[in-house]
């Protein structure tokens, strides 16, 4: 008997504080609000927060600097008129382009060093030319050598059935920047002057120079349609001699694609 009444009285004491607790709230709701919005302040205070990512304080932190895989500086140590270097992957063709101011023709008959060489090098002319490749169309020269050297290979690797899908890919470097370039056509081609005469930033001539390459026919040659450049794209041109006819060139066709820069 006495077990119920301290059970009695334990539970008559539980109604008495939760009723003077409500009619507390009701007197005083102001300052019970205040202490449970601090209570809970506490309470997240205790918990660990995870602090959030940091925030790239520079454009250098958020994006790497653009480090070129070619020792430029090395280069114009021994040849200042060295600008930019070609790559086609999986061929020969891994060569420095030179430009020489007041001399398009020097490189015809001098190599990258420049030193007198019936091979000559991979140029570009200084006439018609920026080293920047923002020409709409940009011509790089090289000889058909036998060997395979300069641009001798060109015209196997391209004229190939496959050729273009296999090696596809132009690799430009330059100090500070990459560019890729997708090769759409090769062909043979007359032998007039590409750049002489011809402004490309005008979009009816760009787009006649487009329509008589994709107009070649020729065992020689190959066109890519998926791959198909259109005005506007900015061009890139290999242009060597054809093999077997001296009175044509043949002309390997990329337009661009991509380019890494330093930020």
């Amino acid at each position: 008997m006495k077990r119920w009444y301290i059970i009695g009285g334990g539970l008559l004491l539980a109604a008495l504080v939760l009723f003077g607790a409500v009619f507390y709230i009701k007197a005083n709701p102001k300052e019970t609000a205040e202490a449970m919005v601090q209570a809970a302040v506490v309470e997240q205070a205790a918990v660990p927060q995870t602090p959030p990512p940091k925030e790239p304080e520079t454009v250098e932190e958020a994006v790497p600097p653009y480090e070129s895989p070619v020792d430029f500086a090395s280069l114009w140590a021994m040849n200042p008129d060295i600008y930019a270097w070609l790559y086609i992957p999986e061929t020969q063709v891994n060569y420095p382009i030179l430009q020489r101011e007041g001399d398009d023709g020097f490189y015809l008959k001098h190599n990258s060093e420049g030193k007198p060489s019936e091979a000559g090098a991979i140029f570009t002319e200084a006439s018609f030319t920026k080293k920047d490749f923002s020409d709409p169309v940009t011509v790089v020269y090289g000889h058909y050598m036998r060997s395979g050297a300069m641009f001798g290979s060109l015209q196997g690797i391209y004229s190939a059935q496959g050729g273009i899908g296999e090696n596809g890919e132009i690799v430009v470097y330059l100090p500070e920047r990459e560019l890729r370039y997708q090769v759409f056509a090769a062909v043979p081609h007359d032998k007039w002057h590409l750049l002489h005469n011809h402004d490309y930033t005008d979009p009816e001539v760009f787009k006649a120079f487009l329509e008589q390459v994709y107009s070649v026919r020729s065992i020689n040659a190959s066109i890519d349609e998926e791959a198909g450049a259109e005005v506007g794209d900015q061009l890139l041109v290999l242009s060597t001699c054809l093999r077997g006819d001296s009175n044509q060139r043949y002309l390997v066709l990329a337009k661009r694609t991509a380019e890494f820069s330093a930020p």
